[in-house]
């Protein structure tokens, strides 16, 4: 026994190496990993910063159109304006379902190389350029099929894109999803997983569901994935920016609605002669002294910055506007409202849109010319 205790004695030096040795390279695995996460994060802090102010192009989300018209629309004209205008980004609505070849999940190339040069022109007039998958099928009974769709239609676009355009290009990965709120973030995990196998360093998009609701993305919460930014829609209060529109008349009839509310200013919702008149409608008359303002524009937002800083959540907004039905002073008002807004906020805002019904444009008069403020203050 006594010749056995200096090998005792080494055995026991040894594993207090060992457990030491092992000690460190944990201590190291934690910090490189979470120094790796903060790098990430910083990543996506500067890519933020450069997104700016952007705008919608509304037109290859327009499924009621030929595929084969569409793809013969040259935007260049309008990317060389948007850039002189002083916007820093381009969002691309794009319903990609319509682009596929007959009974199968295949894009036709048509597509890909359009989405290639407009990138192309994008680059050259220094814009970023985000890819939305508009008009999708997904809903609560259908996902297991949808998830493969949706997958392989990012997979082709994506493979294209290899290797270049990591913080100029950015892929939105579905629009204004409508279902359960657990169910689309299992599912939009499941996406995101499917794509990232491909290609690691590609920043995604991702909204939550109801319309890309910024109170459901708090619900949502983050995703496991270091790579994402985080969107929400705001057309808040809806009965002003939608006023007129003819696809949710039974919410939206009444129109001449100013902004900021002021009473002497408020039409007579019973002398409407619109079809459709729904409870909610006069429901939403009664709450606009409170929600027609900026205070609670302001409260809204802060509410959303404030949970997605918290929880390492890098934000955006892909879609904020007013239809062209208001009038415009309350249009000018709205809009130098939210951005300046989403500005203190750090919350770059992607307009809805250039030149459709949302249009930045009246008669032919650009934005700029009466909102230079917010657009040079966006520039810097």
């Amino acid at each position: 026994m006594q010749s056995l205790k200096p090998i005792l004695y080494s055995v026991k030096i040894y594993i207090k190496v060992i457990r030491v040795f092992l000690w460190i390279n944990f201590f190291l695995w934690v910090s490189v990993s979470t120094l790796s996460a903060k790098l990430q994060q910083d990543d996506l802090g500067d890519i933020k910063k450069r997104l700016g102010i952007g705008i919608n192009i509304s037109l290859f989300e327009h499924y009621w159109t030929s595929p084969q018209v569409l793809l013969k629309e040259d935007i260049s004209q309008k990317i060389k304006n948007i850039s002189d205008a002083g916007f820093k980004t381009v969002r691309l609505p794009i319903a990609f379902d319509i682009f596929t070849e007959s009974n199968s999940f295949n894009l036709q190339s048509q597509i890909i190389d359009k989405i290639k040069e407009i990138y192309a022109q994008c680059t050259a007039q220094n814009l970023n350029l985000i890819l939305t998958y508009h008009y999708g099928k997904l809903n609560d009974s259908n996902t297991f099929s949808q998830i493969e769709r949706i997958s392989w239609i990012w997979k082709q676009v994506q493979r294209r894109f290899t290797g270049q355009g990591y913080s100029t290009l950015f892929f939105e990965l579905y629009n204004e999803p409508v279902m359960s709120g657990n169910l689309w973030k299992s599912t939009i995990t499941e996406i995101i997983q499917n794509l990232r196998y491909e290609d690691p360093n590609r920043i995604y998009i991702v909204g939550a569901t109801n319309y890309n609701s910024l109170d459901d993305l708090m619900a949502m919460g983050k995703l496991p994935d270091n790579k994402i930014l985080y969107t929400f829609h705001f057309y808040e209060p809806f009965i002003f920016t939608h006023q007129g529109a003819d696809w949710t008349d039974n919410k939206t009839y009444v129109q001449n609605l100013p902004y900021p509310y002021r009473r002497n200013k408020m039409p007579n919702p019973y002398a409407s002669n619109a079809p459709k008149r729904s409870s909610t409608a006069y429901e939403d008359l009664t709450q606009y002294p409170f929600i027609a303002t900026n205070e609670f524009i302001a409260y809204r937002l802060k509410a959303i910055a404030s949970f997605c800083s918290k929880n390492n959540m890098p934000l955006i907004c892909t879609e904020t506007g007013v239809i062209k039905l208001a009038d415009d002073k309350s249009r000018k008002r709205y809009l130098e409202d939210v951005i300046f807004d989403m500005h203190d906020l750090r919350i770059p805002a992607v307009l809805w849109d250039y030149d459709d019904k949302f249009s930045i444009k009246k008669n032919e008069i650009e934005i700029e010319k009466y909102l230079h403020k917010w657009l040079m203050r966006f520039r810097n």
